[in-house]
């Protein structure tokens, strides 16, 4: 049986993880690999732009209603665009639980009952919420689902905190719980501000990790979302769909460093530095 790659997708919220996740699963598709994106996010709206719908029933929701034998588990897996499988596990009820620990149940079910296999996946997508890695998010690294990650980040102060933060959870995976993680590369889904492709090459030497991509800021990404749909299928030809195929490319090889991030406390001075080093402020 062929080998599936597990890749997963961290980064701050609302830095763009779903829309580069969704586009790098239509652009993986699209050089004939079978994927499966997985939305690890009480949203549960990290595949709708490949279904062009919310992918319903959420893990979760299902197991409240019918419990988690392989039928009704079976019925939240959803086959989109380009025959790209997509599921969400969606999160407790509001105020109860925590909302990591149940996407921790949900990937144990798909993996139990290897619902991916029965698809001939060749790689797994996760979409994973986390600003700052906590216990609950940080399950999926620990539990062996997410040996290969992608950072996605921006220019922006907050997005550089958070990447610096999630490489230090690596780190502190790698070197206290005993798991083997590493980090595939930063991706960059730029937000326009000064000379953020020289700011974030920089800051990303610092911590030993390649910039795998700049994606630049484009109105095409908003136009293809409110058709219900990714750039790679709208606007296929534009350079921000050459960026994702490129990605995809450079993803398709194995690949991973071990991050050397900074103590996140002495972390923000230095960022501070470096934006008005690129003169992003005064």
């Amino acid at each position: 049986m062929k080998e599936m790659r597990q890749i997963s997708i961290y980064g701050k919220g609302g830095v763009g993880k779903s829309t580069v996740a969704s586009n790098l699963s239509v652009a993986l598709a699209e050089k004939g690999r079978k994927v499966m994106q997985v939305g690890c996010s009480p949203k549960s709206d990290s595949t709708y732009f490949i279904l062009q719908k919310m992918c319903e029933p959420t893990i979760l929701n299902q197991i409240r209603m019918k419990g988690s034998r392989e039928e009704p588990i079976s019925e939240c897996v959803k086959t989109g665009y380009k025959g790209i499988v997509c599921a969400e596990t969606g999160g407790p009820e509001p105020a109860q639980g925590c909302a990591g620990r149940g996407v921790l149940l949900a990937l144990n079910l798909l993996r139990k009952y290897r619902l991916y296999d029965k698809h001939e996946v060749d790689f797994m997508v996760y979409d994973v919420i986390a600003d700052v890695v906590c216990g609950g998010f940080a399950q999926p690294m620990r539990k062996g689902y997410a040996s290969e990650v992608y950072i996605v980040t921006s220019g922006e102060l907050m997005s550089l905190y958070s990447m610096n933060n999630i490489c230090y959870a690596v780190k502190i995976m790698n070197e206290l719980k005993g798991v083997e993680v590493k980090v595939g590369g930063f991706i960059d889904n730029m937000r326009g501000i000064p000379n953020e492709r020289e700011l974030v090459e920089e800051f990303s030497k610092l911590l030993g990790v390649p910039v795998m991509a700049h994606i630049p800021r484009s109105d095409l990404i908003t136009e293809a979302e409110a058709s219900k749909g990714t750039v790679m299928q709208h606007f296929p030809d534009s350079e921000v769909a050459s960026e994702f195929m490129n990605l995809a490319d450079m993803v398709m090889e194995p690949r991973g460093v071990y991050p050397n991030p900074m103590d996140p406390k002495e972390s923000i001075g230095i960022i501070l530095g470096l934006l008005r080093k690129h003169q992003v402020f005064a």
